[in-house]
C-alpha cells in the first residue's frame, strides 16, 4: 500500500504513518520505496515482516509496471470495507489459492471478491484490454459471481458499459475510478 493509505488505514496524520513506517522499516519488518512518479511512496513486507505478521502468503517483489493498479485496488478496497463497509475484502492472492496447480484451466480471477451479503467480483481496470478480452473477462465473472462491479479509468467506462449491456447474465456494473462514495453506495443498495 502507498504511505497515504496507510495513513487512512490507521486513522492518522501522514506524518504519524510515516513515523510508523520508518519504525516498521528500520525493524527490518517493511520496505518502502517510491514506484511511480506521480504517486506517494509504497510500503510492503518483507520475509521476516511476513513471519511476524503470520502472512499466509508469499512477499512481494517492488513492481513499478503494477503500481498504478495496486494503488487503486487498494483505494477501492479502502473504499468499500472500510469507508461503507459493505463487506469483507477476498484479494487474488486468497482467491488464487483455491486453485492447486497454475496448470489447472481457470476462469478469469477478479482483482478482489466482496464478501457482504452476496459475494461481488471486483475489478479494477486502469488500461485498455482488447473488447474481445474484455468481453471473455466480464463472461467469465458475469458466470461465475453473484454479481461483478468494475471500477474503471474514465476513459474505459463507456466500452466496459457497453460490454457489461450485452454480457447474459447482466450483473455487471461500471463504476468510474476514482469511485465516489455516494455513488457506489446507490449502487449497493440496488444489488
Amino acid at each position: 500500500m502507498t504511505l497515504d493509505q496507510l495513513a487512512l488505514l490507521i486513522g492518522r496524520t501522514h506524518r504519524t504513518a510515516r513515523g510508523l513506517r520508518d519504525r516498521w522499516c528500520n525493524a527490518g519488518w517493511t520496505q518502502s520505496a517510491k514506484l511511480a512518479v506521480n504517486l506517494p511512496p509504497f510500503v510492503w513486507l518483507t520475509s521476516r515482516g511476513s513471519r511476524v505478521a503470520q502472512s499466509p502468503f508469499r512477499t512481494w517483489d517492488a513492481n513499478h509496471g503494477l503500481a498504478s493498479h495496486i494503488e487503486a485496488v487498494t483505494n477501492v478496497r479502502l473504499l468499500l470495507e472500510r469507508e461503507l463497509r459493505l463487506g469483507s475484502w477476498e484479494c487474488e492472492r486468497l482467491i488464487a489459492q483455491d486453485f492447486h496447480s497454475r496448470s489447472e484451466i481457470r476462469p478469469h480471477l477478479p482483482d478482489a471478491v466482496l464478501d457482504g451479503p452476496q459475494k461481488v467480483a471486483i475489478e479494477v481496470e486502469l488500461t485498455l484490454k482488447s473488447r474481445a478480452r474484455l468481453d471473455a473477462i466480464i463472461r467469465d465473472l458475469g458466470e461465475t459471481y453473484e454479481h461483478v462491479w468494475y471500477f474503471a479509468a474514465p476513459r474505459l467506462v463507456p466500452t466496459l458499459k457497453e460490454i457489461a449491456l450485452l454480457a447474459r447474465w447482466q450483473n455487471v456494473r461500471v463504476h468510474r475510478y476514482p469511485a465516489q462514495a455516494i455513488e457506489v453506495a446507490a449502487s449497493a443498495q440496488i444489488v
